[in-house]
């Protein structure tokens, strides 16, 4: 498949109806879009939201499109980077777990920005969010795992690719300009995982969204690239992996990846999320935290590749501690924004928790399961199992939890339950310009 890789991927997002979509994997994406909407409104005003706003008037990129949660409009791909970026900054998005990859915080605001730009549906819409998120998933898969070993952060990498299909679908692009979009976002693809507790990984995310907006219209305009950008001999899996499997880019239309797309409860990264439900259980059992001596968490290996900050000195380093998550899960039973915030990092309780875990990588345990043993200071040993966490695709969210999750994170607004009303069902809109309505 190699040779016409980018040929197939194409001819599969410019054909794509809505359609053409069963109803399961519109039912997830329709969920993945509200969960992106949600979280770009709720950290309209954060810090980093503010700093890229400003850089934005600075730069001149004033324009006619929508910010999720804010007054200000910008050019189509400055408002798809700060969308992005908002949906990303909290690590409160969605996770296609197979790859490590956030797919809805760079594709949705790719797919917005484009609907704006054209006045598309809600339906062409949708289907520019399911084939950006197919064709991200499936390259994920394909790197996966080297890509990752190496340092990329797959959402800043496979993201751009996936934006730029999702945008040249709504845009309406034919297979050939589709391809030179790929093209044209592949050559930027860019994002590694140092950036990791830092407002850069979230900017990364923005950037890959922005990407792709400009690699479509680039196309649209008659801009073109090579043949084969993705797994041509100097291409992006060439540079990018030292192991590439194309195998999951051949059932392309036939299994829809968007399904196991999950939604987090958590604030912090997903492979820490079984921790957390420890903490909560153990809570929820009657074990005090005074009478906590010391605690093993046996995970899988990945945890501590993105979760083995021991001390975080502020909220977004406290996102990537897998100690941090055991502590906010037994002290408070809770795992959002307020207890990844830089309060939450030094507080003192949550620290003298933190200093007793330490972790045990057990290869055994799948990367959504964990296991805490607790030994009490008068010598009792408890023990808990969690087998899939929280929000995982085995213990998904409900649709009343991500109902409270994007009206708890949308409070700012006059009328929160009616931007879930709209979110929730994006394909029913008749513009872009019905969801902006309800969300600024």
């Amino acid at each position: 498949m190699s040779a016409d890789l980018t040929s197939t991927v194409s001819t599969f997002v410019a054909e794509l109806n809505w359609s053409d979509v069963p109803e399961p994997a519109r039912a997830a994406a329709r969920r993945t879009a509200a969960n992106v909407i949600g979280l770009s409104v709720g950290a309209a005003h954060s810090a980093a939201a503010e700093a890229v706003l400003g850089a934005a008037a600075d730069l001149g990129q004033q324009g006619g499109a929508q910010v999720l949660g804010r007054a200000e409009t910008l050019t189509a791909p400055w408002a798809a980077l700060v969308n992005g970026l908002t949906a990303h900054v909290e690590d409160f998005d969605d996770t296609y777990l197979s790859c490590i990859l956030h797919p809805g915080a760079p594709i949705v605001p790719a797919a917005l920005a484009a609907a704006e730009l054209v006045g598309a549906d809600g339906e062409t819409l949708m289907t520019g969010v399911v084939a950006g998120v197919e064709v991200a998933s499936r390259l994920g898969d394909s790197l996966w795992p080297s890509h990752f070993d190496r340092g990329w952060h797959v959402t800043a990498t496979t993201g751009p690719i996936g934006a730029a299909c999702a945008a040249a679908r709504v845009l309406g692009l034919d297979a050939a300009r589709t391809a030179h979009a790929i093209a044209i976002a592949a050559t930027q693809a860019a994002g590694h995982t140092e950036q990791l507790g830092s407002m850069t990984k979230s900017f990364q995310v923005g950037r890959a969204a922005a990407t792709g907006v400009e690699a479509a219209l680039l196309a649209e305009q008659g801009f073109t690239g090579p043949v084969e950008p993705l797994a041509g001999r100097r291409g992006m899996s060439a540079l990018m992996a030292t192991e590439v499997d194309w195998a999951p880019m051949a059932d392309l239309g036939h299994r829809w990846l968007v399904e196991s797309n999950a939604l987090k409860p958590y604030s912090c990264g997903i492979v820490s999320h079984p921790v957390i439900d420890a903490g909560r259980r153990l809570r929820a059992g009657g074990l005090e935290p005074a009478h906590v001596g010391s605690v093993e968490l046996q995970v899988h290996p990945r945890v501590l590749d993105v979760m083995g900050v021991t001390e975080p000195v502020d909220g977004l380093r406290s996102k990537f501690s897998v100690y941090h998550c055991f502590a906010v899960g037994l002290l408070r039973g809770a795992g959002g924004p307020p207890e990844f915030s830089d309060t939450a990092a030094v507080d003192p309780e949550i620290t003298d928790i933190r200093g007793r875990v330490t972790v045990a990588l057990d290869p055994a345990l799948a990367a959504d399961a964990c296991r805490a043993v607790v030994t009490t200071t008068d010598g009792r040993t408890v023990e808990l199992t969690v087998d899939h966490a929280t929000g995982s695709i085995d213990a998904p969210m409900s649709d009343e939890e991500l109902r409270a999750k994007v009206v708890t994170l949308a409070g700012r607004l006059d009328n929160p339950d009616r931007l879930w009303d709209v979110a929730r069902r994006l394909d029913d809109i008749g513009s872009a310009e019905d969801l902006f309505a309800v969300a600024g």
